[in-house]
């Protein structure tokens, strides 16, 4: 699986209840830097929600401060959900449970 393949797909609950579309990925760190000046990379989350063009210009991250009232305007917060939730997925979909917490 690359992860090209995840972007953009529809998210889904086991329940049903459409999350949105994944529009980012948070990758952590597993392991040391090797000695080629890599360290291996893990999928820890998925960013899903619906894009924002202030997600664009980096608000979701909270890296760009800029003025506020570009930040009320442009940031919707992108729900974040854990790769460990993924029970299925295809190529239409992915389904998580998320399991009642309202992530």
């Amino acid at each position: 699986m690359l992860l090209s393949e995840l972007v953009g797909s529809r998210v889904v609950t086991a329940e049903g209840d459409d999350l949105g579309r994944v529009h980012d990925l948070v990758l952590v760190q597993d392991g040391p830097m090797g000695a080629n000046g890599r360290a291996g990379l893990r999928l820890h989350a998925l960013a899903v929600g619906r894009r924002s063009f202030g997600a664009q210009l980096g608000y979701a991250q909270g890296s760009v401060r800029g003025p506020w009232i570009l930040r009320k305007l442009l940031h919707r917060s992108a729900r974040l959900v854990p790769w460990s939730s993924v029970v299925h997925r295809d190529d239409e979909h992915i389904v998580v449970d998320i399991g009642g917490r309202g992530d």
